[in-house]
């Protein structure tokens, strides 16, 4: 299972990498400044907004189609006590968190900070995503010299469930049983909710520490 979330992180890291770095440079310096950015592949820029019931509304402003079918992806983190040490304090502990969604339709790709102490929803077309999480180091001049400390995954089981933090602390390893990285596919009827649970990566075994070792995960194939 490892390997498959380190080669489909690494896919998205691909994909971040194409981005124009004019783009990709302002989306990063943006982080700094608070505003909650969001860029695509093509390197759209937009900002999050916070809606009136207190959620961060990461809006998705960058479709092509005006009659494309939209549903909404609510979503939250359970977050284990050695992760949110990381996260401790203000803006001024140059970590930041971020969102990666990957659509596997269309091979796009939506990257999103978010706030760690905030739920979020999005808008998505109908279609197959992935998601991934990263707490990242903010303090670095390029996106991907950073250091990654943190790997959010999708969780298959409550995020409330009263033995999970004791659990996650007695078996760091084992803690993968409550992943399930299978894409969702958006078909309508929703909403839908996603949960993703927050690994620090010194607790997984061989997890790259730089977001740039990511790549050595996914061998782009080479052209025919």
């Amino acid at each position: 299972m490892l390997e498959g979330i380190g080669i489909g992180i690494g896919k998205c890291i691909d994909l971040l990498s194409r981005i124009a770095d004019k783009a990709l440079n302002k989306f990063w310096r943006d982080i700094s400044e608070g505003k909650y950015p969001i860029i695509d592949l093509q390197g759209n820029l937009s900002y999050s907004l916070s809606n009136e019931d207190g959620l961060l509304y990461v809006r998705n402003d960058f479709t092509s189609s005006a009659y494309e079918e939209f549903d909404f992806i609510f979503g939250s983190f359970f977050l284990p006590d050695t992760v949110q040490e990381l996260l401790s304090g203000d803006r001024d502990n140059d970590k930041v968190l971020l969102l990666m969604v990957y659509g596997e339709n269309t091979q796009n790709l939506l990257l999103s900070e978010l706030d760690v102490s905030t739920d979020y929803m999005l808008d998505l077309p109908y279609g197959v995503y992935s998601f991934f999480g990263l707490i990242l180091d903010a303090g670095t001049e390029d996106l991907l010299d950073s250091t990654v400390h943190a790997i959010g995954l999708p969780c298959e089981d409550n995020l409330n469930h009263p033995d999970l933090e004791s659990f996650y602390l007695e078996n760091p390893a084992e803690i993968m049983e409550f992943v399930d990285p299978t894409p969702v596919e958006i078909t309508g009827g929703g909403p839908y909710y996603l949960n993703l649970i927050m690994l620090d990566t010194e607790q997984i075994p061989d997890c790259p520490l730089l977001l740039s070792e990511f790549l050595q995960e996914y061998e782009v194939p080479s052209p025919l």
